[in-house]
């Protein structure tokens, strides 16, 4: 009788530890799901990046434009060179067309037209964990 009695409290001691290590797993995957869905949410689009790049161009803003960039391009010239090289008040009108999309990665070519001089870049943007300028081509008309 005794032993009954022990077989049955161990019987609900196990029970309720496996339901206690449930609600703590799901509680876990939730709170691992959520944390994930925040963090990428949070992360420029593709869009973004290029108006970003196309606002420090053309205006000098460069403060964001280091968020953009992949950290294998040298950042510190292309950033020195815009803040050296932008002429503020220049009327510049821009035009974007994308060569190549698909989940991860892109081409986009940026024309800025100033008066009497076009500038045309071809961005490289790659997608980790957020879109990102990995690769600048720059040419002259």
């Amino acid at each position: 009788m005794v032993i009954n009695l022990i077989n049955k409290i161990n019987t609900k001691i196990m029970k309720t530890l496996k339901s206690m290590l449930a609600g703590i797993a799901l509680l876990l995957a939730f709170v691992t799901v959520n944390a994930s869905a925040k963090s990428h949410t949070s992360q420029p689009t593709q869009t973004d990046v290029v108006n970003i790049y196309i606002s420090a161009v053309s205006n000098g803003k460069v403060t964001d434009l280091n968020k953009v960039l992949d950290n294998e391009m040298d950042k510190n010239e292309l950033l020195d060179y815009l803040k050296n090289n932008t002429v503020a008040g220049v009327t510049v009108n821009t035009t974007t067309t994308v060569l190549s999309n698909d989940d991860g990665s892109a081409k986009v070519k940026v024309e800025f037209k100033y008066d009497g001089y076009t500038r045309i870049d071809i961005l490289t943007l790659d997608k980790t964990l957020g879109w990102k300028i990995t690769n600048v081509d720059s040419s002259n008309k």
